[in-house]
């Protein structure tokens, strides 16, 4: 029930109209390449410069920005719910363990401390893509009780 006593309607479930969930899936892809170069090169303060943030800094915000655009391109999709949202979750999880035990074969250094940032910004990222299709969903739910008619199933005098 919404605040005014209207039960409400939930947010459409299928995809976003138009490109965007094509758009969405290449800038994940895109992001998520440049990540594992960024990782996995050899000096990564030549890429990062003199002024660099924290290493665990840039674990979490790297994987923060991974789990939103990856969560936002499955959303965009359409069906999203927290089983996917988790599911989501833990294959990223998996991708950043594997991205973290690969960096020695590079002349990087492993770091479980670096793998829980990146838990935890992936955990941020997609938090956030969940808080914004919820919001999403009970902003449109007024929108969709009004309906084409605008009387969201109720009758009027002059509806019989």
């Amino acid at each position: 029930m919404t605040n005014d006593g209207r039960r409400a309607i939930p947010f459409p479930e299928g995809p976003l109209p138009g490109p965007w969930p094509g758009v969405l899936a290449s800038i994940a892809a895109a992001y998520t390449a440049v990540l594992l170069y960024a990782t996995h090169h050899p000096r990564p303060q030549e890429l990062l410069g003199k002024e660099a943030p924290s290493d665990k800094t840039l674990h979490f915000f790297a994987y923060g920005v991974l789990g939103g655009i990856v969560s936002a391109a499955v959303a965009a999709r359409g069906g999203w719910r927290a089983r996917v949202g988790l599911a989501l979750f833990v294959l990223l999880a998996l991708f950043a363990a594997a991205d973290e035990v690969t960096q020695p074969l590079f002349g990087r250094f492993a770091d479980a401390l670096d793998w829980a940032f990146d838990e935890v910004g992936l955990l941020a990222g997609i938090g956030i893509t969940s808080a914004a299709v919820a919001l999403a969903r009970a902003r449109g739910a007024p929108q969709a009780e009004r309906g084409a008619g605008g009387s969201a199933g109720r009758t009027t005098p002059g509806d019989q």
